[in-house]
């Protein structure tokens, strides 16, 4: 949902503050352009992403700069360095980029071609994502690749400002800079730290040195070999040392092969290297770099062309180790919001809100092992390129009739619904456009009744109010003449917060015996008080009469918060279960966890009456094997 009024400014303010977060799952390369040299920090409840110079959107960008909330969706924005340097005549590559609490600024620090040679550059931004406006001279240049990719770097222990950069064929360097950042701090010297051809293989020059301070030891990533071109041979090795100048200790050094390497080609990716070293919001400790793709048919590389791949880092018994997975409670949990599970021929279909560019989905053959994302187009099901919409994918739906699949869904705070021959996907529509209506609307829900298709779904008027219509044969019309109010938030329990802008939302109907069963939640989904409840019918179109066992499904019930907006379906053993998400924790909102929950009818009176099977919800988690 998206803040309505301004007396839900606060919770919009809290929301737009959420630590960035990663997802359950990654699948690489997570930039599949050319983004050569990437650097990866965290700012401002996001991730920023920078990369020498190349083409974006036909205009050459001199440092690329892209973001992603997740590290998994990234939008490539351009050029975070638009004015060209009146000292460089071309080439920008090897960007890093800190926030300077002390200056209230981002530093931008960048290799440069000028009359004088390669260069190193500092610039300046109000914002990660620039424009930076270089400093008007270079810090230092020289003949050969001397003088390349800066890393600055903070010593958490002495304060110090410290610029490493070099270095081709010569040692790397480290030298103490002046508090803004502008030039060497004046009596400091510059000391050779790592030397090339101290080891036979990826040894010939050495580069991009990063460095990484945890645990007392401050560790030194640095590339090796030929970065780019049909001769690429890169690798990544690492070193360390009880002081951010050395003497640094290879890894090499603690191993029977002495070999520094932790990360080199395989099957898939050529010259993987030029690195740096993150962590997300959770503490998880990522490498991103670049790498060639290799055909798996060819065994060749299938164009020129350096893409940014992450993976995560262990520390253990000292050193770093690269890992394609890493065990970890908040990632392994599936963080999907408003969830719908969809079965088919023995495999369960889960989709919700959660990925920037439409929608992923995950499967299951028991409710408990999950895989994914599992989407034909990069894990997607409904990838926004083929269907209506550009952001606020919510809510979506999976059905299936007359032999075809449907996706309905919302985006930009309108309707839309797309097809496909598989729950897998590729969801498209063959005309890119919302369903019809006079306002606002998100939340669809189809439901089959009689021949009848009926849409259920939430008005952004005078609050989230649900209405129902019927659809047209075609799907593709909401049949305005029949649309019926349903239910609006009136009850104490619908809003705690006693909200000027009240909300019901999420449906989802079911038929059982003579009537019509239509769950709905309560409260703005960042109230901890959010919550499902039901109301009966005699026909599709209503009246709606509110259980008076409401809510079905809240916190105090289940002792979680935020307990809401999901599906309800009957698995393979005709147990009935409501898929929904709850917050993060008592403390948090985000990401929103996907939890399991069973119902059960019981009669009481004339009428049965939903009640929880169970008081015991069960989180969704994804396979990591």
């Amino acid at each position: 949902m998206r803040c309505q009024l301004l007396s839900l400014l606060f919770l919009c303010l809290l929301t737009a503050n959420l630590q960035a977060q990663a997802p359950p799952y990654i699948k690489n390369p997570i930039i599949n352009k050319d983004f050569p040299d990437p650097t990866i920090v965290p700012f401002n409840g996001k991730y920023y992403a920078y990369a020498t110079n190349s083409t974006v959107r036909g205009k050459l960008a001199h440092i690329q700069v892209a973001v992603s909330e997740n590290l998994q969706d990234w939008t490539v924005l351009g050029d975070a360095l638009p004015t060209k340097p009146t000292w460089a005549n071309r080439d920008f590559w090897a960007p890093h980029v800190l926030y300077d609490s002390a200056l209230n600024k981002y530093v931008l620090f960048y290799s440069g071609e000028s009359g004088k040679g390669k260069c190193l550059g500092v610039a300046y931004a109000n914002k990660p994502e620039g424009p930076f406006i270089d400093m008007g001279k270079p810090l230092l240049c020289g003949d050969g690749f001397v003088n390349i990719d800066p890393m600055a770097f903070i010593d958490p222990n002495s304060k110090k400002k410290l610029l490493y950069w070099g270095s081709d064929h010569q040692a790397i360097k480290v030298q103490e800079m002046k508090d803004d950042w502008s030039a060497f701090k004046e009596g400091s010297l510059a000391q050779d730290i790592v030397y090339p051809r101290q080891e036979k293989k990826y040894d010939n020059l050495i580069e991009g040195a990063w460095v990484d301070f945890h645990k007392g030891y401050y560790y030194l990533y640095y590339s090796g070999d030929n970065c780019c071109g049909v001769e690429a041979s890169y690798a990544v090795l690492v070193a360390r040392s009880k002081h951010p100048n050395g003497p640094f200790e290879r890894l090499g050094a603690s191993r029977s092969s002495n070999s520094s390497v932790i990360l080199e080609k395989d099957s898939a990716w050529l010259a993987p290297g030029h690195n740096s070293i993150f962590r997300d919001a959770n503490g998880q400790t990522y490498i991103a770099y670049h790498a060639i793709p290799i055909n798996s048919n060819t065994g060749k590389p299938d164009a020129y062309g350096r893409v940014a791949l992450i993976k995560p880092i262990v520390y253990q018994k000292g050193w770093p180790t690269i890992v394609e997975k890493v065990k970890h409670d908040k990632l392994d949990t599936l963080t999907l919001a408003d969830p719908t599970i969809f079965f088919d021929k023995g495999i369960y279909y889960l989709y919700g809100t959660g990925a920037k560019n439409g929608f992923t989905v995950y499967t299951s053959s028991d409710l408990k092992t999950w895989r994914g994302p599992a989407g034909t187009k990069d894990g997607y099901a409904l990838h926004k390129s083929d269907a209506f919409g550009t952001n606020g994918f919510w809510a979506p739906q999976v059905f299936k009739h007359q032999g075809k699949f449907y996706m309905i869904y919302t985006a930009d705070e309108q309707l839309a619904i797309a097809e496909s021959d598989s729950p897998l996907g590729p969801f498209k529509q063959a005309e890119k456009r919302a369903l019809n209506g006079d306002t606002k609307q998100i939340d669809p829900y189809v439901f089959f009744d009689g021949g009848k298709a009926y849409i259920y779904f939430v008005k952004l008027k005078e609050g989230n109010r649900l209405y129902v219509a019927e659809l047209s044969a075609n799907l593709q019309e909401i049949k305005e003449e029949t649309i019926t109010p349903c239910l609006q938030a009136i009850e104490p329990w619908e809003n705690t917060a006693k909200a000027t802008w009240p909300v019901t939302e999420g449906p989802t109907v079911i038929k059982h015996k003579n009537l019509y069963y239509l769950l709905y939640s309560a409260n703005d989904f960042r109230n901890p008080d959010y919550a499902v409840g039901y109301a009966t019918a005699v026909s599709p179109l209503g009246p709606w009469k509110k259980s008076t066992n409401n809510p079905l499904i809240s916190k105090k019930l289940l002792g979680v918060n935020g307990t809401g907006h999901g599906d309800l379906f009957t698995d393979k053993n005709g147990q009935l279960q409501y898929v929904l998400h709850t917050h993060s924790s008592k403390d948090k909102v985000s990401p929103r966890k996907t939890a399991l929950v069973k119902l059960q009818f019981i009669k009481e009176g004339a009428e049965d009456h939903l009640k929880l099977a169970s008081k015991k919800l069960v989180f969704l988690t994804i396979d990591t094997q």
